[in-house]
């Protein structure tokens, strides 16, 4: 069943897994995300807004492409049967600009100045580039060893594309290359899968906010932070922040509040099996389903996902809250499931190549952060940076994202093994 209703994100800071939980596959996991995920609505915005937009139209060829039989080369037109009677000079009889109505070859033995982007004057159908020639005297004369050659230089009327075809399909997002298209084709405004309304909320009365003094025994919300500026990678601009201590009324009332008005909630926070963590239970209260609770991976194993189905659907996720662990979740699971609510076909997968071998025993996928090249035979080569633990936030600065190791299939990864990669945005 697709939804579209708001998405949340959780996170909390509790890297014990409950011996109870059961674990599913990361593969498990992300086809339950995909088959809960579904488009947000589109929404008509001016062209000039619609930069890094996803294309929810068909964009239709309005004429004929090029719309005219248009000279691609600044110099002189002419008639290929003067040339064929051996015509060489030729009496200038006027200017062929760019953007003025077709001119008309007033007999034999004359020529248009003419210029790039301008209509093919009636009558002719040669160019020479003014390299080409010389001009003296109102003449313009073609130098010796020029081939005149009917149709060079000449892009033909509708050589490209015929008026009707598609040019521009839903899917697309906007970029520079197809607004020009738009633009060319007369589109004043597009039709775009509108921007989700995402709120960040961190919970925990150990996060002090940004500008405040710190103790020793808080932390500053660092999750919130890393997660906006990856939203605002994906192309998503506005997003509104919140925190809220461990307080089950204040929370219930401000997720009940975020859930009837936001498409994408991030909570960071009170998700595991502690005394103070009281989101599953409110979610569920809330009317939150859970789907799954524990993903054989590491890191990120208490991973959860549910869904609201009471009023208009609500995915919920839960993501480990330790900043590797979040990290690795929100790009691994939460990124594509906002790729499909912004209507953006699945991604190609990226397979690299580990530059050294790896041995890792658990049977869990692995997650292993690593800085990735491209070499010049054209492979991805990956070198293995593992930090020490799913906390070490700081060792993966210098990393370009991470590769998944599959559980199971082996306890060692030899150099020259192909996993799939995953970059940080």
């Amino acid at each position: 069943m697709l939804m579209s209703g708001p998405i949340i994100v959780a996170l909390h800071v509790f890297p014990v897994l409950s011996m109870g939980m059961s674990l599913i596959t990361v593969n498990e996991a992300s086809r339950i995300i995909e088959e809960a995920t579904g488009t947000l609505p589109a929404e008509e915005v001016s062209l000039v807004g619609s930069m890094g937009r996803v294309l929810r139209q068909t964009v239709h060829a309005d004429r004929e492409v090029p719309p005219y039989d248009r000279v691609m080369m600044d110099g002189i037109a002419f008639s290929h049967k003067d040339w064929q009677n051996g015509g060489r000079n030729f009496a200038i009889a006027g200017i062929q600009a760019a953007g003025s109505p077709p001119k008309t070859l007033p007999g034999s033995g004359n020529c248009f100045e003419i210029m790039t982007g301008s209509v093919l004057s009636a009558g002719c159908d040669c160019i020479a580039p003014y390299e080409e020639v010389e001009i003296k005297d109102g003449f313009a004369g073609v130098i010796d060893g020029f081939e005149a050659v009917p149709g060079r230089f000449i892009h033909k009327k509708g050589s490209d594309y015929p008026q009707g075809a598609s040019l521009l399909q839903p899917g697309c997002r906007l970029t520079s290359r197809q607004i020009a298209v738009a633009a060319a084709c007369g589109c004043t405004e597009l039709k775009v899968t509108r921007f989700p309304n995402i709120s960040l909320v961190s919970t925990g009365d150990e996060l002090v906010e940004m500008g405040q003094p710190v103790d020793q025994h808080q932390i500053r919300p660092s999750n919130v932070y890393s997660l906006q500026t990856g939203l605002t990678a994906l192309g998503i601009p506005t997003v509104k922040r919140f925190h809220l201590n461990d307080q089950p009324e204040e929370l219930e009332k401000i997720i009940a509040g975020l859930l009837e008005v936001s498409d994408v909630i991030i909570l960071s926070g009170g998700v595991s099996k502690g005394r103070y963590d009281y989101v599953p239970e409110i979610l569920a209260k809330l009317g939150v389903k859970k789907l799954f609770h524990g993903v054989s991976q590491r890191p990120g194993k208490p991973f959860w996902f549910g869904v609201q189905e009471d009023r208009s659907p609500v995915s919920v996720f839960a993501l480990p809250g330790n900043p590797l662990s979040t990290l690795i979740c929100f790009h691994r699971f939460v990124i594509p499931a906002l790729e499909k609510m912004l209507g953006l076909p699945v991604s190609l997968p990226v397979w690299a190549v580990l530059a050294e071998p790896f041995d890792f025993k658990p049977p869990v996928t692995l997650f292993l952060p690593v800085s990735a090249e491209p070499q010049s035979n054209g492979l991805l080569s990956a070198v293995p940076r593992p930090g020490s633990n799913s906390g070490d936030y700081a060792s993966i600065v210098e990393t370009s994202g991470f590769v998944e190791l599959p559980g199971r299939e082996s306890d060692e990864f030899p150099a020259g093994y192909c996993p799939r990669y995953f970059p940080w945005n």
